[in-house]
């Protein structure tokens, strides 16, 4: 089942978040009216506003403001391999191995790098893979955005994918999953769902090797299961590994009797599709 945009997994998160929130101003309007607080009690309390709003920022299935979907509950052998911050140098390689095996991925693209190279998209849809929204320009200042201007930007990104694909994107993942309701916010207003997921190879990060990539993906292949490598890098200085990982992530793929499929063609085959 996907979760309607912007809508939170659990009532508690807003609850938490209102009450940490209504805590520390209570205590700042004490402290203000010479009647200050123990310090333990304000370390406490400013302590559950930081931990509620980290959680909400960083951890997906937090649902404190946002709830992206992170698996999808199905019994056919299917998952979902997801590349992020394309389209870039490796992304043809990828696209090679995947269709010399019969797979399919969806890539996640910045909207700047696939302006400068659309026929990349081109190919990528024409192997049957899918191409969605990353954001235009994938700053790690996303989550602070105002809503208005970042749903104009993904609304560009969308507009440019549309363009070149001939199918509006139907899910964001936003630039390093962060999450906020700024963000929530963006994607309702440009039709977009959030998207997370179940593993990440966490390749993007600097001395990560294809080993440690392919173990964090490994440790959670199972049905319904979203996976994320990046088929280009941020930092010039930073070789992609993905394209050594993927042959590998697929053979797992293989031993176990599982194919890649689009995130769409994976959410279509669960109980719950179209539903929420």
């Amino acid at each position: 089942m996907v979760a309607p945009v912007g809508r939170l997994a659990s009532p508690l998160g807003r609850v938490l978040l209102i009450a940490a929130s209504g805590a520390c101003l209570l205590l700042a309007l004490l402290a203000a009216a010479g009647r200050p607080p123990p310090a333990w009690l304000a370390a406490l309390a400013l302590a559950l506003l930081v931990g509620v709003l980290a959680a909400g920022v960083f951890l997906q299935a937090s649902g404190i403001f946002a709830r992206p979907l992170v698996s999808v509950d199905t019994s056919r052998p299917e998952v979902a391999i997801t590349f992020d911050d394309g389209p870039g140098g490796h992304t043809a390689e990828l696209l090679a191995a995947l269709n010399a095996r019969g797979h399919r991925a969806t890539f996640f693209v910045v909207g700047e790098r696939a302006a400068r190279d659309p026929q990349a998209l081109a190919e990528i849809a024409r192997g049957g893979h899918a191409v969605e929204n990353h954001s235009w320009c994938h700053s790690y200042l996303t989550a602070f955005a105002g809503p208005a201007r970042l749903a104009a930007e993904l609304e560009r990104t969308s507009a440019l994918i549309e363009s070149v694909c001939g199918r509006r994107p139907r899910w964001f993942r936003p630039p390093v999953g962060l999450l906020s309701p700024r963000v929530s916010r963006a994607a309702a207003l440009a039709g977009l769902e959030l998207i997370g997921w179940t593993a990440t190879a966490r390749d993007g990060a600097a001395g990560t090797t294809p080993a440690q990539a392919l173990a964090r993906l490994e440790r959670q292949i199972r049905p319904g299961a979203i996976l994320v490598l990046h088929d280009a890098s941020l930092h010039r200085a930073r070789m992609p590994i993905a394209a050594a990982v993927l042959p590998q992530l697929l053979e797992l793929l293989e031993v176990q009797q599982l194919r890649s499929v689009t995130l769409s063609e994976l959410v279509a085959a669960s109980p719950g599709a179209g539903a929420g």
